[in-house]
């Protein structure tokens, strides 16, 4: 019976999640920089080095990876056409464009719900599955007269059905759930895109390549070839 007990147990060990630790990346906001048709073809440091990125282009969240006080990033369109953005500190008091440093966005509800549901659904028919098996072990080592088998058979079947069903509750809940806190933080940062600040933000400024310094104008275009 323990080796039984031990086998409805093996599911459970699907919860189980190591720690992790990782050093949080820079984003920046380029919604009202970036235009339709362009993206982000090069980026540089501080340093003039070549920065690792990555666009997002459904909310166009640019995540970069590596450290520094400012970036020049290089656009251009399908014809060709390329401008840039200055990302990093500066003194914003007056009304010119700018979009603050912001943390990434939750993740979208449709990917929420899909995972949670998902993963519930991957426990209940492991579980279900498990328990079914144990029954049948059961069923070759009885006398063959004890329905207890049939019993855990049907147990496992139930567990296997009404899990699924709870998880795409849940998963619809969650989708929901994520759905109400991305709107809600989708105000909140347009309220604060349109507050002034005379402190230092940091911004996002579009600028012509010949207004970008030499020493960061060059390993920005080679970035880009």
């Amino acid at each position: 019976m323990k080796k039984y007990l031990l086998l409805l147990l093996l599911p459970l060990s699907l919860f189980a999640h190591g720690a992790s630790s990782i050093m949080a990346p820079t984003v920046y906001d380029l919604t009202g920089a970036i235009q339709e048709g362009q993206k982000v073809v090069s980026l540089i440091s501080d340093q003039a080095e070549v920065a690792e990125y990555t666009l997002n282009p459904e909310n166009n969240y640019l995540t970069i990876t590596t450290p520094a006080t400012f970036y020049y990033a290089l656009l251009a369109d399908s014809a060709g056409a390329m401008i840039c953005l200055y990302l990093g500190p500066q003194n914003v008091g007056s009304t010119e464009l700018f979009i603050e440093e912001v943390a990434p966005m939750h993740t979208s509800p449709v990917t929420a719900g899909l995972k949670a549901a998902g993963r519930g659904t991957l426990i209940s028919l492991g579980t279900g599955t498990t328990i079914v098996l144990v029954a049948i072990a059961m069923a070759r080592s009885s006398s063959g007269d004890s329905w207890t088998p049939v019993f855990v058979a049907a147990l496992g079947l139930l567990v296997a059905i009404a899990g699924t069903a709870l998880s795409l509750v849940v998963g619809a809940a969650k989708g929901i759930q994520t759905s109400v806190v991305n709107n809600i933080d989708m105000r909140r940062r347009h309220k604060a895109s349109r507050r002034s600040s005379s402190g230092t933000s940091f911004v996002v400024l579009p600028m012509e390549l010949e207004e970008v310094p030499e020493e960061f104008r060059i390993p920005l275009l080679e970035g880009h070839s």
